[in-house]
């Protein structure tokens, strides 16, 4: 059977549970500092759930037959004779964060496999400046809220996740209701490995599948192999002496809309407190010693960094070209580039674990820290969902699988910066990575994913964050300013969105409501 007759089929078998179920009975605790009793004390701790199926079952209903008609996957008592087929005469709208490239090398790839047309409004990706960052988009462009109001498909940057689900943007992960005849569901992959799963969960909800997924490695050129085994964990102290011994050849990613990020990294690897804020006051924590001090660290490795700050992407290319003998990043697709240079690059580079803080160092109160096993996903990674105004419910469902690595996939994970397979099991290895793709499978085992700041206005709270890290890691401001000035700014944006909405919206990304 060729792929695209696969392809037209509705996989009616795929009727999978919500995985998230499990973690609202004693899964992964996002939060780090709440116990499983206690979250199992919450009063009515599933109702949002429950309402929001019911909401969207009635809304169906309300809808008619005609709407309903061809947007459906099989109902259970046809199963067993034959699944329909999904209509090809009407396109799919597919909303994608990016650029006008990569959206012409996704409707080819599809094309090659697929009848079913596409219909793609390309969204630029959020603003890395404090000044441009804003709510909604200016000028003609439509923001990507407008977009997504009006889509099948929406690929979008993880840190817009929650505004996405408070704005009701997209469809609730349903299952199947026999009773009421309305059999939609937001299918999953049980093959994700748990990492994925966590970070595309919200509310105790999976309401996305992991288009992206890279997390940030040691990197390791030849030069440092004496120095940094790939078998063992080097400490940030560890990671600061290399860079005094190696001036201006050990990196980590510092470039603009990065150097947030990286502090993100660091604070993962350190704290094992409460996460960024008070998850009862969401007062911002960054005054306190301990988030204080990693950003005094990561400005003291900086000045023994190259003067030209860079991405992961090019941290890693220029690990495995000698340019810088280590670093922290990770690959990414790059077109351009000349294949045998490519192939140059991953297999000169050795990857080992992400720093840890030293065992024996201990914070301003006393208290030891120790490695906490915490990771964070890079806001940028790509993610995507079925719209709450998806009128073909079934293709869409068909095209997001297909997206998130199914067969015929490949060119893409190959073509377009960003993408990165999520499935343990996935046969795109080597097309960037080379010694990285395997340690990434295993990095993928680690539930304690935390969020990146995946509040309401996300990316204005990350802008604020970039901002005031870069101009400490310049000598701008100290870090002791630096991390005022941030607390200062998320507290204003708390303000502007709303305190009370803001903490809900906290509380459902860290899986605690």
């Amino acid at each position: 059977m060729s792929a695209k007759t696969r392809l037209a089929k509705i996989e009616s078998a795929d009727r999978d549970a919500s995985p998230t179920a499990s973690f609202a009975d004693g899964g992964p605790n996002q939060s780090g500092d709440i116990s499983p009793s206690s979250q199992s004390s919450e009063p009515n701790r599933g109702q949002p759930s429950v309402l929001q199926r019911r909401q969207w079952l009635g809304w169906t209903s309300a809808a008619g037959v005609a709407v309903l008609a061809g947007c459906r996957e099989t109902s259970v008592s046809d199963e067993s004779e034959s699944a329909p087929t999904v209509r090809t005469d009407v396109p799919l709208r597919v909303i994608w964060t990016g650029t006008e490239a990569d959206a012409d090398t996704l409707r080819r790839t599809w094309q090659s496999i697929s009848e079913q047309p596409l219909k793609i409004t390309v969204i630029a990706p959020p603003s890395n400046s404090a000044t441009s960052a804003s709510p909604e988009t200016s000028g003609d462009e439509p923001s990507i809220w407008d977009a997504a109001a009006k889509a099948d498909v929406i690929a979008y940057p993880l840190s817009q996740l929650g505004e996405m689900v408070s704005r009701d943007l997209v469809m609730p992960p349903l299952k199947s209701d026999a009773s009421s005849n309305a059999d939609i569901e937001f299918t999953v992959n049980k093959a994700d490995p748990p990492a994925v799963r966590v970070a595309t969960t919200y509310g105790r909800e999976l309401r996305a599948k992991c288009l992206g997924g890279s997390l940030p490695a040691m990197l390791v050129g030849e030069k440092a192999t004496s120095k940094v085994s790939s078998s063992s964990t080097i400490t940030w102290e560890g990671f600061e002496q290399l860079a005094s011994e190696f001036p201006g050849q050990v990196a980590e990613p510092t470039a603009e809309g990065w150097a947030g990020v990286s502090y993100l990294w660091r604070l993962a690897s350190v704290l094992s407190a409460t996460w960024l804020f008070d998850r009862n006051t969401l007062e911002p924590l960054l005054t306190q010693p301990e988030y204080v001090d990693v950003l005094r660290q990561m400005a003291a490795t900086a000045k023994h960094g190259p003067e030209s700050p860079m991405t992961p992407g090019e941290i890693f290319r220029n690990v495995g070209s000698g340019k810088l003998v280590a670093g922290i990043g990770f690959p990414k697709n790059q077109t351009e580039r000349n294949a045998d240079d490519e192939v140059a690059a991953t297999s000169n580079v050795q990857v080992a674990a992400f720093p840890i803080v030293q065992s024996d160092v201990v914070d301003a109160d006393g208290e030891k820290l120790e490695r906490t096993g915490r990771v964070v996903f890079a806001p940028q990674t790509i993610v995507g969902s079925l719209a709450a105004s998806c009128r073909q419910t079934a293709a869409a469902s068909q095209f997001l699988k297909w997206l998130a690595g199914g067969e015929g996939s490949e060119p893409l994970y190959r073509s377009i910066p960003g993408l990165q397979h999520p499935t343990s099991s996935s046969s795109i290895d080597d097309a960037a990575g080379g010694n990285y793709q395997p340690w990434l499978r295993s990095a993928w085992q680690n539930p304690n994913v935390m969020p990146p700041l995946n509040l309401v206005g996300g990316d204005r709270y990350l802008a604020a964050l970039d901002s005031e890290v870069r101009k400490c890691l310049t000598g701008g401001q100290t870090p002791e300013d630096a991390c005022a000035a941030i607390s200062k700014s998320w507290s204003e944006l708390h303000k502007e969105y709303g305190v009370t909405k803001q903490k809900r919206s906290w509380q459902q990304a860290l899986g605690l409501i």
